[in-house]
């Protein structure tokens, strides 16, 4: 398996999601709060309820042996009972004890009581975990009379208020979207969904798919500790043509293409040292080097015969040939466009 491939579509991925991570946290910090805020037109007073709520007595209406809490709300200046049985809930009207039913006018009242402008003919119903709110079944979206695109919305089973929205709501909501990686359509911002688990598991094989290469290229020969002695003469690299004519000698570099790239891209590659474009392969003709992954998926056959990738391979002393015609061409081209201008070629 080709490791650096994988680890650079990994870092790719990981580092999109990190460029969207710190500019959506930045743009959330530079914009004004209140042009985020879809509260503005949200109405202020709220009228107690003028009808005294009944109590449940066993004669009349009792409590279902299920029920795990009761909350006394306030709908419309009438008094409401909002009561919870397990996962289930059920609304009664406190003044009658009878079961909460909305139609849409009641609906359009509770929105209407609600903010400051008035409100467009017509609603619409959505599924609440189509529009961010998965615990209502159904939400009635109303939509007001601003130049800010102002939306109610209520539940449509219990009537409560769940939110105003607007434009600067909205963006506010794509921005925390991206900054916490909740891609998933109705979710909800949270902090321990299925976008922060996926991240953090392709971080976690990012870093794995390093090691791996880490390892791939110290088993090459790339990291090698080397102790400074007087030496008569350098490590030398001679790089050949097709026909064995000798091109150019270079001092040994951390890795075999580096070595000969130094001073000018003598050696073509289009992967950037990846193992995949295959450019840069070379015929060792002495000693070659133990094959990588990128040799034997990128060579194949030609493994047997001495063919190796330069950038797969750390420091190398000895003799290497070009495999083709067009190394050599490439070669020589980049040798002219690299000479020093002088009074001959001018």
């Amino acid at each position: 398996m080709n490791w650096l491939k994988w680890h650079l579509y990994l870092a790719a991925l990981c580092g999109l999601q990190m460029l969207l991570w710190i500019g959506s946290g930045l743009t959330l910090s530079l914009l004004d709060e209140d042009y985020l805020d879809a509260n503005r037109y949200r109405a202020q007073s709220i009228q107690a309820p003028g009808i005294m709520a009944q109590h449940f007595t066993p004669g009349r209406v009792s409590l279902p042996a299920d029920v795990t809490e009761v909350q006394l709300d306030n709908l419309l200046s009438r008094p409401v009972y909002r009561i919870e049985l397990g996962e289930r809930s059920m609304n009664l009207w406190a003044d009658t004890l009878e079961p909460l039913v909305l139609d849409d006018a009641l609906l359009r009242k509770i929105a209407t009581a609600s903010i400051s402008a008035p409100l467009l003919d017509g609603m619409e119903y959505h599924p609440g975990d189509s529009i961010g709110f998965p615990d209502s079944a159904k939400v009635a979206l109303f939509n007001a009379e601003t130049d800010r695109n102002t939306r109610v919305l209520i539940d449509a089973q219990s009537g409560k208020l769940l939110a105003h929205k607007d434009k600067g709501s909205d963006l506010k909501e794509l921005l925390l979207m991206l900054h916490f990686m909740d891609y998933a359509p109705g979710n909800g911002i949270a902090f321990n969904h299925i976008g922060i688990r996926l991240f953090a598991l392709l971080t976690l094989l990012m870093v794995l798919s390093g090691a791996f290469v880490v390892w791939q290229r110290w088993q090459a020969g790339f990291y090698q500790i080397r102790f400074k002695r007087p030496i008569l003469q350098a490590p030398t690299l001679i790089v050949l043509d097709t026909q064995g004519e000798e091109l150019g000698r270079f001092n040994v570099g951390a890795y075999l293409l580096e070595s000969i790239n130094a001073d000018a891209p003598l050696l073509p590659t289009q992967c950037g040292g990846g193992g995949s474009c295959g450019l840069c392969a070379l015929v060792f003709t002495d000693n070659p080097p133990d094959a990588t992954e990128a040799d034997l998926n990128r060579l194949r056959g030609k493994v047997e015969q001495g063919h190796r990738l330069a950038c797969q391979h750390g420091s190398y002393c000895g003799r290497v040939r070009l495999v083709n015609k067009a190394q050599e061409r490439y070669w020589h081209k980049q040798q002219q466009s690299n000479e020093p201008l002088t009074s001959e070629n001018v």
